[in-house]
């Protein structure tokens, strides 16, 4: 059976929670200040690049980011977030950079695309990630990393109650535990988020229940965001067992995004991660 491909570490931002949550012995919420971007700053052009064959799902509409988009990577090994520095996007939705992170090859394949203006999410399962800390190559095995970029709201609002939908997810992908078999490498996802508002701050909770190969298993997550660029971090998600990370996303016209990116253990040991989009309004 084949083992995971690991991916380089993670970035600044995961360092550091990670050191935040060893101390504190949970979850947290971190606004990511030396990445911030200020209204002031330029918002990252989309730079349209060619769709490849072999890619599956679409968007309803290019990615569109503001001046403070935000985006979320997670590979084996690595998890990352941070300010949406630049981004290039196909025709059918499938990002190929984001913040430095290069998706190429001979073919690059991504597949579970989805997104609208608001957001674009998808995961790359062939090809080549480039960074400046080097390149780990994807043989179309179990390795994949799963990606969301996503505007951020101006300001959160001080009081509602809103109601999601069932939400987008990638296929949750084998990174470790208990060793499967190929038809197990990758999974189903499936859940449900809440958001609400106060004078506090905007409420996140998330539910993700995932099954590959005979065997299922469900992470939940919550937390409180003080800040629009802010994320809730909890359970195991820097630690390689089961957790999730948060944000909120902003779909224009009082609609609302709760993002998720989630690991979890099934019930026969073997890990996966993934990463979901929840419309709320």
């Amino acid at each position: 059976m084949k083992r995971p491909e690991q991916l380089p570490g993670s970035l600044l931002l995961i360092t550091l929670l990670a050191a935040a949550l060893s101390a504190c012995g949970g979850g947290s919420s971190s606004s990511d200040n030396a990445a911030a971007v200020t209204p002031a700053n330029p918002v990252a052009p989309v730079t349209p690049v060619t769709p490849v064959s072999g890619d599956t799902g679409s968007v309803s509409a290019p990615f569109a980011g503001n001046a403070s988009a935000r985006y979320l990577l997670l590979a084996v090994a690595s998890q990352s977030t941070g300010a949406l520095t630049s981004v290039s996007q196909a025709a059918n939705g499938a990002l190929s950079e984001i913040s430095g992170n290069a998706f190429t090859g001979t073919p690059a394949i991504t597949r579970e695309i989805s997104g609208d203006a608001s957001f674009a999410q998808g995961r790359w399962f062939t090809g080549t990630i480039t960074r400046s800390t080097g390149a780990t190559v994807m043989t179309g095995n179990n390795a994949s990393a799963h990606y969301n970029v996503y505007k951020t709201v101006a300001a959160l609002p001080v009081s509602g109650n809103l109601t999601c939908d069932a939400g987008t997810f990638t296929a949750p992908s084998y990174t470790g535990g208990s060793v499967i078999g190929q038809d197990a490498y990758f999974g189903t996802a499936s859940g449900s988020a809440t958001l609400s508002f106060g004078a506090t701050g905007a409420s996140l909770a998330m539910t993700v229940n995932t099954s590959a190969g005979g065997s299922s298993g469900s992470i939940s997550g919550a937390g409180l965001l003080a800040a629009p660029a802010s994320t809730v971090i909890g359970g195991g998600f820097l630690g390689g067992s089961s957790g999730s990370l948060l944000a909120l996303g902003d779909a224009g016209a009082g609609r609302y995004l709760v993002i998720g990116g989630y690991k979890v253990v099934l019930a026969n040991g073997a890990n996966y991660q993934g990463v979901a989009t929840f419309r709320c309004s």
